[in-house]
C-alpha cells in the first residue's frame, strides 16, 4: 500500500518547537510503501520503504539525513528502524544507497542514533525496481 508518493517539502523554518530537517528549504520526491501483509504469521523486520531523492530544489540533507527520517516518521506515524531508507542518487552505478538508524542513547524524549550508509545489496535492488514498477503500474511490491 502506497503511504506517499510525491514532493516531500520544507521551508527551513522552526514550528512548533520542532527543529527543521534543514535551516535553509528544500525538497526531495519521496516513495512511501506498506510491505506488511494482514494476517500474515511472520511480520517483517522492516515492513516499510522509503525511497527518496533530490530535486534540486534547496537544501540537501544526504549528508546528515536524521532529521529528515525522523521528520517522515512523525508525519505518517512510523519508527524509524522499522523502515527500510533508501537513498536514489540519480546515478547510473550504484544507484541506490541504503541508510540505517541504530539508537545509541536518550536523553529526555530526545533520542540520538548512529547513521550507516551502504551500497544496496542486490536483493535490495530488486525489491527496490519491484517497488517503482509498483507505483507505475500498481502491482504488488514486495
Amino acid at each position: 500500500m502506497t503511504l506517499f508518493n510525491g514532493r516531500y517539502r520544507w521551508d527551513g523554518t522552526k514550528k512548533d518547537n520542532l527543529d527543521p530537517i534543514a535551516w535553509f528549504p528544500g525538497s526531495y520526491d519521496v516513495k512511501i510503501l506498506d510491505c506488511s501483509i494482514p494476517g500474515r504469521k511472520v511480520q517483517l523486520l522492516k515492513p516499510y520503504i522509503c525511497l527518496y531523492a533530490r530535486t534540486g530544489e534547496g537544501q540537501s540533507i544526504s549528508a546528515n539525513p536524521e532529521k529528515f527520517a525522523k521528520r517522515i516518521c512523525r508525519d505518517f506515524s512510523l519508527e524509524i528502524e522499522r523502515v527500510l531508507w533508501v537513498e536514489d542518487l540519480l546515478t547510473e552505478t550504484d544507484r541506490y544507497e541504503v541508510v540505517s538508524f541504530t539508537l545509541t542513547g536518550k536523553m529526555a524524549n530526545r533520542a540520538f542514533y548512529r547513521i550507516e550508509k551502504r551500497k544496496a545489496l542486490d536483493r535490495e535492488v530488486k525489491m527496490i525496481e519491484n517497488v517503482l514498477t509498483y507505483l507505475t503500474k500498481t502491482q504488488a511490491p514486495c
